[in-house]
């Protein structure tokens, strides 16, 4: 019961760093610009994506020191569940028309 609690906590967390870096681009990068046949243009902000990856690895990392590695499957995937829920509504992705 413990390690679903903080495996949900953990996809929680990466879900909402996700999401603030979304929509405060903080790094300010676009990626996968493309262009629409009415003119607008799409790209994709990968500041919150990137937020998440540093916080996945700075969590690892202190895993690893403290010789916790048991707890790292779990972080895995409450990573890729907080990812895959970010694509799935579409974090980082923004339109512009013109």
């Amino acid at each position: 019961m413990k390690t679903a609690l903080l495996t949900i906590g953990q996809a929680l967390l990466f879900f909402v760093i996700f999401a603030a870096g979304s929509f405060l681009h903080p790094f300010n990068l676009h990626w996968l610009q493309t262009t629409t046949a009415n003119g607008a243009m799409r790209f994709f902000v990968a500041d919150g994506l990137l937020l998440a990856v540093g916080l996945f690895l700075a969590i690892v990392t202190v895993q690893a020191l403290r010789k916790r590695t048991c707890d790292t499957p779990w972080t895995v995937v409450a990573f890729l569940v907080a990812v895959a829920v970010g694509y799935a509504i579409r974090l980082g992705f923004i339109t512009q028309d013109f």
